[in-house]
């Protein structure tokens, strides 16, 4: 039994919506569901576990037609995802979808495929109940047995599996989800990329990136379950994403002038890729007539943050010597009755940001 595990679409949001490519990004996530469908048909997959949030918003009857009309695309495939009993998913709890469409209503419910042959176990309740699962056995003996469970608080077990298996513990322990009775666990949420629990629980992050946060590739889980064994026999990830959030750090130091920052920085992002969307920091000590601005940065490009740890290498003592008589010159005497080697991290960068701020005052 073959499978693609995704979620989080978040259709109808809008990624970085002050920023001049917002829109492009919103059509990106809707692009992504008709990738996941394209992949379903490339591949010729049994199931499509779509987990987590489809809709940002809750949808309205155009959105659920634009799904529709792509399910009805891969008859040969069933679809399964989440849909919650409240008043504002009218629209998705009354919609008609193809018969291999199925969507989950109620907290848990229990669902059986003849072909391929699974049972499937569907949760998503807030106050999970551990005992739900362990005690979960096949009402069909030779189906394959799966738990998706759509709940955030999921992430707590991929938590306690990382603290457990830390180097500083002192025995690794196995993941509580790894000895519930399922062939595979398909998790769904507000989390990065994560395969855990013995390889048998994913959670897919989502296909397209929605925040500055989700750096790193993005896509979705191709999985194969043999039909005798019922063991998970493969689990590769996917990417589908059309670009990514990539941070960037330039350490500066004084030799580095303004044209060869600006060339730097320029290079480094055609070497990651112009079309990615980057947070950029700068460190290190830097020529005073060296700037950290926006001039740096062509129009075309995608900056999304940019953090200027720098510190100006003045001439203190040149500079004292220039203004004795006025407020900057009393400023860095009062830092220079030490030797600046002397001074500690935190009254180094007082002098530092003190000396740039009474500068620039100075010019305007």
């Amino acid at each position: 039994m073959r499978f693609i595990h995704a979620a989080d679409l978040h259709l109808g949001m809008i990624p970085d919506a002050q920023h001049p490519w917002g829109r492009e990004r919103a059509n990106a996530l809707f692009h992504s569901a008709e990738k996941i469908v394209d992949l379903v048909l490339q591949e010729n997959v049994d199931a499509l576990f779509l987990m987590g949030q489809i809709f940002h918003l809750p949808p309205l009857q155009k959105d659920l037609e634009y799904l529709h009309k792509l399910f009805q695309k891969i008859p040969f495939c069933h679809v399964f995802l989440f849909c919650k009993k409240t008043e504002e998913n009218y629209f998705l709890r009354s919609f008609s979808f193809s018969e291999n469409v199925h969507v989950f209503t109620e907290e848990q419910s229990r669902f059986y495929l003849p072909e391929p042959e699974m049972e499937i176990l569907a949760m998503q309740e807030k106050d999970f109940s551990f005992s739900s699962a362990e005690s979960f056995s096949l009402e069909h003996g030779d189906a394959i047995p799966i738990l998706l469970w759509n709940e955030r608080r999921a992430e707590e077990f991929l938590s306690l599996e990382k603290a457990q298996n830390s180097e500083h513990a002192t025995a690794a322990k196995e993941s509580p989800l790894a000895s519930l009775p399922f062939s595979y666990i398909a998790l769904g949420g507000e989390s990065k990329r994560s395969v855990f629990a013995n390889g048998k629980a994913a959670f897919p992050g989502s296909p397209e990136p929605l925040s500055a946060e989700n750096t790193g590739e993005h896509g979705v889980y191709l999985g194969s379950i043999h039909p005798i064994t019922k063991r998970l026999e493969s689990l590769s990830f996917f990417p589908i994403s059309t670009l990514q959030y990539v941070t960037l750090h330039l350490q500066l130091d004084p030799s580095v002038g303004q044209e060869a920052l600006k060339q730097g920085l320029l290079k480094k992002i055609e070497e990651r890729g112009k079309q990615n969307i980057y947070k950029i920091r700068f460190s290190g000590k830097r020529d005073p007539e060296t700037k950290v601005d926006p001039s740096l940065f062509p129009k075309e490009l995608r900056i999304v943050e940019c953090l200027d740890e720098t510190l100006p290498q003045y001439d203190f003592y040149a500079l004292y010597k220039e203004h004795q008589q006025d407020i900057l010159g009393f400023f860095i005497r009062s830092y220079l009755k030490k030797d600046l080697e002397d001074l500690s991290p935190m009254e180094k960068q007082s002098l530092f940001y003190g000396v740039s701020a009474l500068l620039e005052g100075g010019k305007s």
